[in-house]
């Protein structure tokens, strides 16, 4: 009698040794340090906004304990991804909160500096796209786009069942991310809203932790929605721009995508508030890990698929 458990059980093994755990394995890091972090210093952190986003990761969970869901290639992908786009979220934002908080000397001048070495003037561009308020509104779309092109891409690889794509682009993107908030804490910087004393005449509600951080009146971190995208070198929006074209790539959607994100692109200086050397060092930062990705990809193939009737013949295609 054929025994079907080997294949199973080697297909379980493969899928634990899998590359997609490199996400989980960085995610529950950053839990980890963040946790450590503050046990050891005076931060805090709401214990409300810790139940939420375990609750929600818990919640897309849950339904792959049930058997016929699990082996669901299709639902078995998007529902981990979703997870773990949620609890890396907040991971993910917490430390950053912390590594401001460190109040390392500010490298705006420098970044300036080399700004107009590369011909680059921020208060010239700021003062053509208030002249042209379609255009404005436009990037600001495209830049105001991020959080929904993330989760139109995880529904998206998820439901076609490109589960490997998704899969390399999560990993991505988080391994992007936590480079980025490392980054910011050896080249921390205001951005060019404060560097060129704007952002009082502006009013910007979204830089308002950045200074309380610094100087140690903020030690309560706003875990959810309320918290603040506060990392200016690299810029975060352009490496994830780059990801998400990538990622969408042998799609139908793929014309729409790099439309979109060249749009972001070009909208991180003005709406984000970041400088031209923001902006590339991003690019660059993307670049440079998907042009490391294949080197990490070789290995079975069946190793990034779940332990179902799918995903064994997928990974035998």
């Amino acid at each position: 009698m054929h025994n079907t458990r080997t294949p199973r059980f080697l297909q379980a093994a493969l899928e634990v040794l899998g590359r997609h755990n490199l996400a989980w394995t960085l995610t529950w890091s950053v839990i980890i340090l963040d946790a450590v972090w503050l046990l050891l210093t005076e931060w805090s952190l709401p214990w409300r906004g810790v139940v939420v986003a375990a609750i929600a990761g818990a919640a897309f969970l849950a339904p792959l304990a049930i058997g016929r869901y699990r082996r669901d290639l299709r639902l078995y992908t998007t529902l981990r991804a979703a997870a773990l786009l949620i609890m890396f979220q907040a991971a993910g934002a917490t430390l950053s909160y912390l590594v401001v908080g460190t109040n390392a000397a500010l490298v705006d001048a420098t970044l300036a500096a080399w700004d107009r070495a590369l011909g680059f003037d921020w208060l010239a561009l700021q003062a053509w796209i208030a002249n042209h308020p379609n255009i404005q509104t436009m990037l600001s779309f495209a830049y105001q786009s991020g959080m929904m092109q993330l989760i139109f891409v995880l529904l998206f690889l998820g439901f076609c069942a490109r589960a490997e794509q998704l899969d390399q682009f999560m990993r991505l993107f988080i391994v992007a991310t936590l480079l980025t908030i490392v980054a910011s804490g050896f080249f921390p910087a205001a951005g060019t809203w404060q560097h060129y004393a704007l952002a009082e005449k502006l009013d910007l509600l979204s830089l308002s932790h950045f200074d309380l951080l610094r100087d140690g009146r903020m030690r309560d971190i706003p875990l959810g929605q309320h918290m603040q995208g506060l990392i200016s070198m690299p810029s975060l929006h352009a490496a994830t721009a780059v990801l998400l074209m990538h990622a969408m790539r042998g799609t139908r959607l793929v014309p729409a995508f790099i439309a979109l994100n060249l749009a972001m692109l070009v909208s991180t200086p003005i709406d984000g508030g970041h400088y031209l050397v923001d902006v590339l060092a991003g690019i660059a930062l993307a670049v440079g890990l998907i042009a490391l990705e294949p080197r990490r990809s070789a290995r079975p193939r069946s190793a990034v698929y779940p332990v179902t009737n799918e995903g064994l013949r997928a990974a035998h295609q």
